[in-house]
């Protein structure tokens, strides 16, 4: 199985739910990092509002067909909880700290929040897809040969 990673929307996959403007890489992120994890959207924008975007970025070839059909968690309040998740091996993909619950942010990868100018050569995107690349290889249990079946 392959871990969960959480991807927060406003400020780290588009500008924000209101400019919706895509972080460049998106696509080729959203398609290489799902061949690493299972992934779901972790976000307080409404559900609602948060399909329409999923749509529009589909409609804009700027994400992968599959993107539309993303599962969404909202938080109940202004903090991410890890156990909203349902999986202990989920990863937070967020650009705000403050969501963080206490004690929970070795579950946090950081992404520079995608604030204006908006530039098209942003290359955050690319650069945690090698944080998280390093975070599944450490958290994958070591393989034990037990030497008495050799």
């Amino acid at each position: 199985m392959k871990p969960l990673l959480c991807l927060d929307l406003e400020g780290t996959l588009i500008s924000n739910a209101i400019s919706q403007i895509p972080r460049p890489g998106l696509y080729n992120f959203l398609t290489e990092v799902a061949v690493l994890c299972d992934l779901v959207l972790y976000t307080s924008v409404s559900e609602d509002r948060a399909q329409a975007i999923q749509r529009m970025l589909v409609c804009e070839e700027v994400a992968p067909t599959w993107f539309a059909n993303l599962d969404i968690i909202r938080p109940a309040g202004t903090l991410k909880p890890k156990s909203a998740c349902g999986r202990e091996d989920a990863f937070l993909l967020d650009d705000q700290e403050g969501v963080i619950a206490p004690g929970e942010h070795n579950w946090w990868i950081r992404i520079n929040e995608y604030l204006p100018p908006y530039y098209e050569d942003d290359r955050a995107l690319h650069r945690v897809l090698g944080e998280i690349e390093i975070r599944i290889r450490l958290s994958e249990p070591s393989v034990r040969v037990d030497l008495g079946d050799l």
